[in-house]
């Protein structure tokens, strides 16, 4: 079908090469920067080992990996194939990248935050009726809130990989089983324990302030201001040869997996997109941080912001400092303060952000769980 997005053709779907949608090829020697800023050198071939290494250790059919300096995606690399027997992929290559989606959600709400539309303590019922009365973990839970949704801190029980598998679950269903009451592991604003369910409700909060779709007020707000050309919630949105394929072990070879359609748990996990798109979107959060230290309020900056300390059910690293946080993970660093970072799998894709005040990494490729 043609692609109606900006920077497209109407009637081919291709994308055009000006200079606002021009993407970089494969070449390892792509787009150096001229001051090398945030670059030591011999940091991009170190780079490059690394991404072969582990492009040979994992086997998954195709990655590309790019890295952001100075504001710019400064070096782009494709390893392997697209689709089995297809082409290298390269920065224009769309993946989809699944957990990372949540900070485009996070990002939303605080958008609504500035907006007026809403407050971040406001409980998260009064946009999702379905909530209203919901049995919590104690008789004196605090009521769930959005800030505890963005926060995962809502108490809700680690849900993977349950959540991957109900992506495309229609709207009507997703209603009926919150009305059904959920489970609680914690009271709510007491431990972070990562949960999908909680960035699927986040969804319906976004609709319900933006009086639109969700993907609607992503598109408008997010992807279309920051010429996001190739990041969407449908493979269907995008031409063919430009769609990385996702694919599980299948014994000795690989078997494709058709990607679920958008449905109430796309804002956790739906989004598609490629390297030039990511890295604009996480030389934002790069940029978001100034040296030494962890930044005051902004919206991207509190979208990386430190929260309550995680449960050791899951995580194992409290002692490193690691904490939940909105549609990341900030930890502390010595260079730089702190890094700011998304890694994320379902089936068939996986991806990963990372970004510090010099620099950010970005990686997606076509196979996951567990592949990130």
């Amino acid at each position: 079908m043609p692609d109606r997005r900006p920077g497209a053709d109407p009637e081919t779907g291709a994308l055009d090469d000006s200079p606002g949608n021009k993407t970089l090829d494969a070449s390892p020697e792509t787009a150096s920067p001229a001051s090398g800023d945030g670059l030591a050198p011999g940091g991009l071939a170190a780079v490059d080992t690394i991404a072969e290494n582990f492009q040979a250790r994992h086997g998954q059919p195709g990655l590309a990996y790019g890295v952001v300096a100075g504001g710019s995606l400064v070096h782009a690399r494709g390893l392997g194939e697209r689709w089995l027997g297809g082409p290298a992929p390269d920065a224009g290559t769309v993946f989809r990248i699944a957990s990372m989606t949540k900070s485009f959600t996070a990002a939303a709400v605080l958008a609504l935050r500035d907006d007026g539309a809403l407050a971040l303590d406001d409980p998260a019922e009064e946009y999702v009726p379905e909530l209203r009365g919901m049995r919590l973990a104690t008789a004196d839970s605090p009521l769930i809130s959005i800030r505890h949704l963005l926060t995962m801190t809502a108490g809700f029980p680690t849900d993977d990989p349950w959540g991957d598998r109900q992506q495309g679950t229609p709207a009507e269903e997703f209603s009926e089983f919150l009305s059904g009451g959920v489970s609680f592991a914690w009271a709510p604003g007491t431990r972070f324990e990562y949960s999908n369910l909680g960035y699927a409700i986040l969804g319906r909060v976004v609709a319900a302030a933006a009086g639109s779709g969700y993907p609607e007020f992503v598109r408008d707000r997010l992807l279309r201001p920051l010429g996001l050309s190739r990041t969407g919630f449908e493979a269907a949105d995008f031409p063919t040869a430009q769609l990385a394929r996702g694919y599980s072990r299948d014994g000795a070879g690989w078997a494709e997996l058709v990607p679920d359609p958008y449905g109430a748990f796309a804002p956790m996990g739906g989004v598609f997109s490629c390297l030039h798109d990511l890295a604009r979107w996480v030389g934002g959060f790069a940029a978001a941080f100034p040296r030494a230290r962890m930044p005051p309020a902004g919206r991207i900056r509190w979208a990386a912001r430190p929260g309550v300390r995680c449960s050791c059910r899951r995580w194992g690293r409290c002692s490193a400092g690691r904490r939940g946080s909105w549609g990341t993970a900030a930890q502390p660093i010595t260079a730089s303060g702190f890094s700011s970072r998304r890694t994320a799998s379902m089936a068939g894709s996986s991806s990963t952000a990372a970004a510090t005040p010099a620099l950010a990494v970005t990686c997606a490729g076509t196979r996951g769980p567990g592949s990130a």
